[in-house]
């Protein structure tokens, strides 16, 4: 089953221009079968003959091989002779290419005509070693594991349509601020949406995992990926301690999520020393299994020196590592769960464009997240609970009134609202409508 995926609809208004694309994202977050997605698009939507668009993948020793030894006569072995069109190479796996940001500068400056798209496992990989080179002649994406949206979209089409319809009056309201259509009280669609939720949020979004029947299979899946990923590419990368360091750190971060990182215990359950534990850390956030948010402080150096919370990009990843792959409604940490999905998905929506942190006071008042649109500062409380009327933390309410934000939202369990506290406006949404 091949399911459309909502980066298509990103990447459509830069696929004409003369730029590379680079797609980056976890393994088994579904890159290759992207790239069958965006070939199908490009047949059928742009109407490019099939003979102009070459797929390849650079795990074929031979291929990376001869791009190494010659890259423009290996991409020039591909292209049709005097067609006077343009012609698409997509390159799967590229970070395998020894110097690949500068063949494809090389490549890029010397030959007309043509598009390429590599997709790569690991953003230190093609960021630092591509992006250097190509800056200018290269825009990158990322894919990840499904999003909600995409998630829905395999199960019921019905709920994809309720949540695409409510999703967008959240969303307008997160980047503009504007309620239109709001009507307060318990979301009609909450018992079946939630369902589908918490199920989202226990097995996570890797697609194999998804479209798994059984949740034997479904463990399965998951440990494979850790297997096959943690443990051995990401120990490979940078040739790190050893299995059982890695496994000690990941599984102890897994039980972190949402708290403020102290570097001292995390060296301690890993058995790592501070400077190894930081490049562990690195590693696991640039093959996108973790990523770090800061603290939201006015005063810049402060922000940067303080310590961060952790969280996961899936949480079928996350609870695989716990060893606890039960329902919300028995476990202790669902709140840190639903915290950790409400992050991956402000982590999709705002990647490239804004910035993501939290808040907490000396005083123990804390904001889960505080998103940066333009000139905005915008709090977003979670607050996996039912509520009957719109009602305010005072964590929140502390946050209001030290940097008066122009909105604010409260992710509730099932409860539609709007309120103002001051100058700001107060959207209250269920959370499976981020």
């Amino acid at each position: 089953m091949i399911i459309q995926r909502d980066l298509l609809d990103r990447i459509k208004l830069f696929i004409k221009r003369n730029e590379f694309i680079s797609i980056i994202g976890p393994r088994q977050s579904g890159k290759t079968v992207f790239l069958g997605i965006l070939k199908e698009y490009l047949v059928n939507e742009l109407k490019v003959k099939k003979h102009l668009i070459q797929g390849i993948t650079f795990e074929d020793r031979k291929l990376l091989m001869e791009f190494e030894r010659d890259p423009v006569l290996f991409v020039k072995s591909f292209m049709p002779k005097d067609t006077g069109q343009k012609f698409y190479l997509m390159i799967d796996e590229f970070q395998y290419a020894q110097g690949g940001g500068q063949k494809l500068k090389l490549i890029y400056d010397t030959l007309k005509g043509i598009k390429i798209i590599i997709t790569g496992s690991s953003s230190l990989d093609i960021k630092a070693n591509v992006g250097k080179y190509m800056v200018g002649r290269i825009l990158n994406f990322n894919l990840f594991p499904f999003s909600f949206r995409e998630y829905l979209s395999v199960f019921d089409k019905r709920l994809w349509a309720v949540y695409d319809e409510n999703y967008k009056k959240v969303s307008a309201y997160m980047f503009t601020g504007k309620h239109a259509g709001i009507k307060r009280g318990k979301d009609l669609f909450y018992g079946e949406l939630l369902r589908e939720y918490e199920g989202y949020a226990t097995w996570g979004g890797y697609p194999a995992v998804t479209l798994a029947k059984t949740d034997i299979e479904r463990k399965k899946i998951l440990s494979d990926i850790y297997n096959n990923y943690i443990l051995k590419d990401i120990k490979t990368l940078l040739e790190l301690a050893t299995e059982k360091n890695l496994f000690l750190l990941s599984q102890y971060l897994a039980t972190q999520i949402g708290n403020i990182t102290v570097y001292q215990n995390l060296s301690r359950s890993s058995n790592l020393e501070y400077r190894s534990l930081k490049k562990h850390i690195a590693m696991l956030e640039e093959t996108f299994i973790i990523r770090q948010i800061k603290p939201f402080f006015k005063n810049r150096q402060k922000e940067l020196s303080k310590n961060p919370k952790i969280y996961f990009l899936d949480m079928g990843f996350r609870n695989n590592l716990m060893e606890n792959m039960n329902a919300l409604e028995k476990r202790s940490d669902a709140g840190a769960i639903i915290e950790n999905a409400c992050f991956i998905r402000l982590n999709e929506l705002y990647e490239s464009m804004n910035k993501i942190n939290f808040w907490r006071t000396k005083a123990g008042a804390e904001v889960d997240f505080i998103l940066h649109a333009e000139n905005n500062i915008i709090p977003i409380e979670i607050k996996y609970s039912p509520f009957t009327q719109e009602k305010l933390s005072k964590s929140i309410v502390s946050f209001m009134g030290s940097f008066n934000p122009n909105h604010a939202i409260v992710l509730t369990k099932d409860y539609w609202g709007i309120m103002k506290k001051g100058k700001t406006k107060i959207l209250f949404a269920p959370v499976y409508y981020l």
